[in-house]
């Protein structure tokens, strides 16, 4: 029986929806950090050769920042990283803002878009 749970565990941990890099200790302990936790995983990710963006979102009542990236390369599926809800695999155009920000809201919050943009 053991085997068996051994097994199952190591079978899920591959299945992990953690981004290819190390998330740095302080992510997610700070109110209104989300562009430089943002901007921290987006470098991250860049350095280890992944393509990522930073993607400002904004609704009615808030604006937000999260990391948008494709991985594993060669495959180019779409996650969107935050310091709550963590790694997405949502689909939508890497190149569309406002796909990527809809998809996401679509599952996190149902709040409806006013603007999306990369920023640099």
């Amino acid at each position: 029986m053991r085997a068996y749970l051994a097994i199952a565990l190591l079978l899920m941990s591959g299945c992990s929806t953690v981004p290819p890099v190390a998330t740095p200790p302080w992510v997610g302990r700070f109110d209104n950090a989300c562009l430089p936790e943002a901007i921290v995983m987006t470098k991250g990710l860049q350095d280890s050769g992944v393509q990522a963006k930073v993607l400002r979102i904004k609704t009615a009542k808030w604006g937000h920042a999260v990391c948008v990236y494709l991985y594993p390369s060669g495959q180019n599926r779409l996650w969107v990283w935050d310091s709550y809800w963590k790694s997405l695999n949502l689909t939508a155009w890497y190149s569309d803002p406002s796909s990527v920000a809809r998809s996401w809201l679509r599952y996190t919050c149902q709040e409806p878009l006013v603007s999306a943009e990369y920023i640099q």
